[in-house]
């Protein structure tokens, strides 16, 4: 009795888990997808959004998490070719990468246009590794204010 019920909530996990891989979330801005090179550089999918008066600005940070997880299963295609049962296992995996991934910036307020700002990124090395993904080496990126009202 508990086995089914296990299995039937690994697989309706599973099938959440796929559904929110393949809708996705976060910002629509798509980077170029490169399944070539078995890296899959995080900072390469994030923005930074900068508002408000200058001296008072904000920074906001903007993941493209679509773009993140299309890249690290290999492409769209291979998204689609994934619809087998046998194949949410390996979602999950990709998931529970994606899921370790977090971001910090060093300064996010009171912000004047020509200030420098930089996102940080970290992740857990075992997810990532358990779903055979390469993050690369960057692990932060500097972006200069712009935009802010006088």
């Amino acid at each position: 009795m508990f086995y089914h019920r296990k299995i039937t909530a690994i697989i309706a996990a599973a099938a959440l888990s796929a559904a929110l891989l393949v809708a996705g979330c976060g910002e629509s801005r798509q980077a170029k997808i490169d399944t070539n090179d078995g890296v899959t550089n995080i900072l390469d999918y994030v923005n930074v959004d900068f508002s408000g008066k200058n001296g008072e600005g904000t920074a906001y940070v903007n993941v493209d998490y679509d773009g993140i997880e299309t890249e690290m299963v290999g492409g769209e295609e291979k998204i689609k070719e994934m619809n087998e049962v046998d194949d949410l296992a390996e979602l999950t995996k990709y998931i529970n990468a994606v899921s370790s991934i977090s971001f910090s910036i060093d300064k996010n307020k009171e912000l004047s246009n020509g200030d420098q700002v930089v996102v940080s990124v970290s992740y857990d090395n075992t997810a990532a590794e358990a779903a055979g993904v390469d993050f690369g080496t960057q692990k932060s990126k500097t972006y200069e204010v712009k935009g802010l009202k006088r």
